[in-house]
């Protein structure tokens, strides 16, 4: 367990390893405001239906289209609700299947790999 805190600690060091946390952290809030305002447009669309859902089951609704699960159990009947639907599920495709993975990978994961072996090249270099 020594290993992880000296490993980030290494790792946060860098002012670019910084900025690239601050991006990642900016694009995930980004991603929060955008299930929560889907969400509040879930309510008023399912109203403008003429059917009441709790909040829950709101961000249930969002959730599961966005991440093109959808189980089908909450559907619109109308045109608008079933344009703002494809609304939904494109931007999450966009944002969770493409834009996530890549990154996460750009920002944090391939900057720590590059850490983690200039720390172990460095570590090598000692012993010999």
């Amino acid at each position: 367990m020594k290993f992880l805190p000296s490993q980030l600690a290494f790792f946060l060091q860098s002012r670019t390893t910084r900025r690239n946390i601050r991006a990642l952290s900016r694009f995930l809030l980004t991603l929060v405001a955008l299930v929560v305002s889907y969400s509040v447009l879930f309510h008023y669309l399912m109203e403008a239906e003429g059917r009441s859902h709790s909040w829950i089951t709101g961000f249930y609704w969002t959730l599961t289209v966005m991440s093109t699960l959808g189980f089908g159990d909450i559907t619109f009947h109308s045109d608008v609700g079933r344009l703002f639907s494809m609304f939904v599920l494109l931007s999450g495709i966009i944002l969770l299947l493409i834009l996530l993975p890549f990154t996460f990978i750009q920002f944090f994961y391939a900057p720590w790999l590059e850490a983690r072996s200039r720390a172990l090249a460095r570590g090598n270099c000692r012993m010999k």
